[in-house]
């Protein structure tokens, strides 16, 4: 659907969490990162008691907004945390925490957010795209256990992950650590 009919819809029903939501992913994806913040921030408020898979999904993609700019860190992880405080069952969040702290070179912290989402995460909803799938936080448990001192943890981690269907740039991926192990 264009931009130009989503904002035509919304100026007719401004309130619904949907519409919201799909301006918000149509201006991310043309990398208009500003007008992207400000629906996601609409989809949350307005979708909060009715729309709970909307509200978080947004909260995780305001926290890649803010990713993309330099020096946001406590913003990110504040969204991150907001997400997981509002539904904590659901796995995704525990993933993007764990991969945040991985990215930042805090590995005990990535370990500890992996194994939390492995033993806590119970659901995630393939219906909202959201970087992940079941084997992400697993990889990332393993990524961090090396960075750790847990070798043999890590090793049998990525053997495990191996049997899984990865995509492409996790297999690589695995295969690359375990060669470098």
């Amino acid at each position: 659907m264009l931009i130009e009919t989503i904002i035509a819809d919304l100026s007719k029903d401004p309130f619904n969490p949907e519409l919201n939501f799909q301006a918000a992913v149509k201006y991310d994806s043309q990398n208009q990162i500003a007008s992207a913040v400000s629906f996601y921030l609409r989809t949350a408020e307005y979708g909060k008691d009715t729309h709970p898979s909307l509200v978080y999904a947004s909260l995780l993609r305001l926290a890649k907004c803010f990713e993309q700019q330099n020096d946001r860190l406590h913003t990110v992880s504040n969204c991150i945390l907001q997400a997981l405080a509002y539904l904590p069952y659901r796995s995704e969040a525990y993933f993007w925490m764990s991969r945040f702290f991985e990215r930042q070179r805090e590995y005990q912290e990535s370990y500890t957010w992996a194994e939390l989402g492995l033993h806590n995460g119970q659901k995630s909803d393939p219906t909202i795209d959201l970087e992940f799938t079941d084997y992400c936080l697993l990889f990332e448990k393993g990524v961090a256990a090396w960075w750790i001192g847990r070798k043999d943890e890590a090793v049998k981690i990525f053997n495990d992950l191996l049997a899984y269907d990865l995509t492409l740039e996790y297999r690589e991926s695995v295969v690359r650590n375990l060669a470098s192990i």
